[in-house]
């Protein structure tokens, strides 16, 4: 017998990001220098973070999960009585220091690839806005920025928070398959326009429906079918059909 076939619902989430974008996103949210960033107080969102995509079956990458232990051994350290004579007094503030030494760096690289499309931003963030006219009009003291992966996590999150929990009684996914899903979002964003994140979900969808739709989304983004685009990092979220995408469906 043949392997048994992956599973048509589970993404990888390390086909979309870096094993330390989480860990970048959450100190976004913190609105702090990454300096200053105690990393121990951060551990239980990075946790519930990765908890969250397992239960939308999103499979975070071995690197994520790497990140998290080191958090977690820093946060333990943190509230373990100290030793009166430890062996190495340096040696937490050490990997303390290493990691976001780390996270600098993946910072920089960050910036620099934001900066390779900044004027690809730039023409959506005037289109989007829904200005006729770009001449003469003041720049938007918002960046207007590609939502990442943990933007669009955070905004799906805000969706379910207003569904009920699922009972032991479950209906299978395959009731909603991702590829009907995907038709669905295809269509929506067919006129050319830009579409609120929200509106891909529509309120008293079944959960089961709405993940899937979820899942269509990311794997149209890694597509490149359609791109997301929000106001900074905690803005609207926007979802625009892409030009080449769009081009091949016409051909």
């Amino acid at each position: 017998m043949g392997e048994p076939a992956a599973d048509p619902f589970r993404v990888s989430v390390g086909d979309f990001e870096g094993p330390l974008d989480l860990l970048l996103h959450l100190v976004r949210r913190h609105e702090m220098p990454i300096q200053d960033v105690p990393l121990a107080d951060i551990t239980a969102e990075y946790v519930q973070t990765l908890e969250f995509l397992a239960t939308i079956d999103l499979e975070p990458a071995a690197e994520f999960l790497e990140v998290a232990a080191n958090l977690v051994r820093l946060k333990a350290r943190s509230l373990l009585p100290r030793p009166e004579a430890p062996e190495d007094p340096e040696a937490a503030a050490a990997e303390e220091a290493a990691l976001l030494q780390q996270l600098v760096e993946h910072q920089v690289v960050r910036m620099a690839a934001t900066r390779l499309r900044h004027r690809e931003a730039q023409a959506a963030s005037v289109w989007f806005r829904g200005e006729p006219d770009p001449g003469g009009i003041e720049a938007s003291e918002e960046e207007v920025v590609e939502a990442d992966l943990f933007a669009l996590v955070t905004a799906f999150k805000t969706v379910l928070a207003g569904v009920d929990e699922p009972t032991t009684f479950e209906i299978s996914r395959e009731d909603y398959p991702v590829s009907a899903c995907r038709d669905e979002i295809r269509a929506k964003v067919a006129g050319g326009q830009p579409v609120p994140f929200l509106d891909l979900f529509e309120p008293g969808t079944p959960r089961g429906k709405l993940i899937s739709t979820f899942l269509a989304l990311l794997e149209l983004i890694r597509a490149v079918e359609i791109r997301a685009f929000q106001d900074g990092p905690l803005g609207a979220i926007l979802i625009f059909p892409c030009e080449d995408a769009a081009e091949s469906d016409e051909s």
